[in-house]
């Protein structure tokens, strides 16, 4: 019997598993899914209990299966969810979908010749002598002749600024998905978020639910928000046009051509943007080194804001709350960050002038730290002094083929570890939402059968 490890229940590995037990045919296999019980089948981006954060895909593009993209939008109707095929549904309900399926794969759905297992533990070490061994933080090993990391999301990196006082304020929150910010902040509390991609939206959303009179301040280098859905569009895909081109300049060149092109046959940018999807991963792997850290320092926060978009509602609730004042939206370079023990002293410049604010409240919306070799994480450590594992050469995510097949420290394909999802953005650059993730866990899951 084949026996293969996930570590990590979130979307990636929940997917991952599914699919093995989808695929598995007649091939003898045991799946060991280890992650704790309360995340299985949420992670981080799915845990929330909150409707207000929103899933920013449409219900019928959300299926968590590669040849059956509407699967998620028919569950909903199965139990009794009322939403159209265009609704942006609450992530909470995401995360009930990615659980039963799992249910499913454990219970109903599963030939007999497959089981899946689900630990509730921690890995902290694998080892290879013979077989792999997975160590958990309960004191067991399990031995594994495949093991895939699919860690999903890491905590943001505190801010890079003067000053580190504020990190020991139990008012500064460095996870901004975590309940007990919203138990401890006080619905007159003046908040300082930063970063102003989806997680702040997030957030906002929320106080918006919930009444919140406080003053809320976002920054970000650039001061620019999440660019809002206009479905309904389309644009006829440019592939071949783009597949030659080993030079970011040239290839902005011609998007932006189409985009003129799109607005004149009375389509829209977003339309041109994923009609790129297809093809963003062969683009990507293509491009010279040099070209990907041009476009990470100098063009990856305008991609953000095009591709990771914000819903309608979402939108017309942060204009609102703009309009009323009652939500800043900074653009400017953090420099300095104290707390004097009442409030936070947060100093910033914006085109070289200096600017200085309070606030009660500290929200980090950074993004998941992306760099694994700052992440405090026993696991990774001891992958990375093991050499089992390395950083990609952009720093963002670890070095790995285009297929998922992790890259030891000596160069070579380990044959036996693979990952998926999150930790694969410095190889593939797209590859954290679930049309990405659930077409790399059915490929793995195919590759991992076969070997």
């Amino acid at each position: 019997m084949k026996r293969i490890t996930i570590i990590g229940g979130g979307a990636s590995g929940t997917l991952l598993a599914v699919n093995l037990i989808k695929n598995a045919g007649s091939s003898p296999i045991e799946v060991n899914l280890i992650e704790s019980r309360s995340r299985v089948g949420k992670g981080v981006a799915f845990g929330t209990n909150y409707d207000t954060h929103l899933l920013n895909v449409p219900a019928a593009k959300m299926g968590g299966f590669h040849d059956d993209i509407e699967h998620f939008h028919r569950w909903l109707g199965e139990n009794n969810y009322l939403y159209e095929a265009n609704s942006f549904v609450p992530r909470r309900i995401f995360g009930k979908y990615l659980g039963d399926l799992l249910k499913r794969s454990q219970n109903g759905s599963a030939p007999p010749n497959a089981r899946l297992n689900i630990l509730d533990d921690g890995a902290i070490d694998i080892s290879r002598n013979g077989d792999l061994r997975v160590s958990l933080r309960s004191g067991k090993e399990i031995h594994a002749d495949q093991v895939v990391l699919a860690f999903g999301n890491f905590l943001p990196p505190h801010p890079s600024v003067e000053g580190r006082s504020f990190i020991r304020s139990e008012l500064y929150f460095q996870d901004p998905w975590t309940s007990k910010m919203y138990e401890m902040i006080k619905p007159q509390h003046s908040v300082f978020i930063v970063g102003t991609g989806l997680s702040m939206v997030d957030v906002v959303m929320h106080f918006h639910q919930t009444g919140h009179s406080g003053k809320v301040s976002a920054i970000s280098t650039r001061g620019l928000l999440p660019a809002v859905h206009d479905l309904g569009f389309t644009y006829p895909p440019f592939h071949d046009e783009l597949r030659p081109m080993r030079k970011i300049t040239q290839i902005l060149k011609a998007v932006r051509r189409h985009i003129a092109e799109a607005h004149r046959s009375g389509s829209n940018w977003r339309a041109v943007i994923d009609s790129l999807r297809p093809i963003t991963h062969d683009i990507w792997i293509n491009l010279p080194l040099s070209e990907k850290k041009y476009f990470k320092q100098h063009l990856s926060r305008y991609w953000n804001v095009a591709r990771h978009r914000m819903p309608a509602e979402a939108a017309a609730i942060i204009y609102d709350m703009r309009s009323w004042n009652q939500l800043e939206i900074l653009k400017g370079r953090l420099r300095r960050i104290e707390h004097d023990g009442h409030k936070f002293e947060i100093t910033y410049t914006t085109n070289g002038v200096e600017h200085s604010g309070r606030a009660d409240v500290l929200v980090n919306c950074i993004g998941s730290e992306s760099n694994f070799s700052k992440l405090d994480s026993p696991l990774v450590q001891n992958l990375m002094e093991r050499g089992l594992v390395k950083t990609d050469d952009l720093s963002m995510g670890l070095d790995a083929t285009s297929g998922g097949e992790i890259i030891a420290s000596d160069g070579n394909p380990s044959g036996v570890i693979f990952t998926l999802g999150t930790a694969l953005k410095g190889i593939l650059w797209e590859s954290t939402a679930i049309p990405e993730i659930r077409l790399q866990a059915h490929k793995l899951s195919l590759k991992l059968l076969a070997a």
